[in-house]
């Protein structure tokens, strides 16, 4: 498993993420690429935060933000 796959995995793992968003089990993806085609808005923002972590490591966090609201803003 790749290393964004398990920062993935961290995240998704997640209480809060289970909690507020009742995200199961069987719905967690185990790899960014399957997060980044995934149906669901907060999976996929995570995702694109780990993909623009991995892909631009000096990104700031503004960047990754902007990038992350865009998405959520088309998405929603």
């Amino acid at each position: 498993m790749a290393r964004k796959d398990d920062i993935l995995k961290s995240f998704l793992t997640h209480e809060l993420l289970e909690t507020k968003y009742e995200l199961k089990k069987e719905e967690r993806p185990s790899t960014v690429r399957e997060a980044l085609n995934s149906d669901i808005p907060i999976v996929k923002a995570v995702a694109l935060i780990v993909e623009g972590l991995e892909k631009s490591p000096t990104a700031t966090d503004n960047e990754l933000r902007n990038s992350v609201l865009q998405f959520l803003n088309t998405a929603i």
